[in-house]
């Protein structure tokens, strides 16, 4: 049995544990895993510069 209407809610992912999900919507709410999906995947930021020492 499903009630009231379903919503999409925008919000980044603080937390993830035991089928659990918690995400920021301005407020922290947590909620089932089944009920999020993921509408984007996180991507690393990408470095300009090598991880090198520079000689002085």
């Amino acid at each position: 049995m499903v009630k009231g209407q379903k919503i999409e809610l925008i919000g980044d992912v603080v937390r993830i544990d035991e089928g659990k999900v918690t995400v920021t919507l301005g407020t922290i709410v947590t909620v089932d895993q089944d009920k999020v999906r993921l509408v984007q995947s996180y991507v690393s930021p990408t470095r300009k510069k090598a991880l090198i020492d520079e000689p002085d």
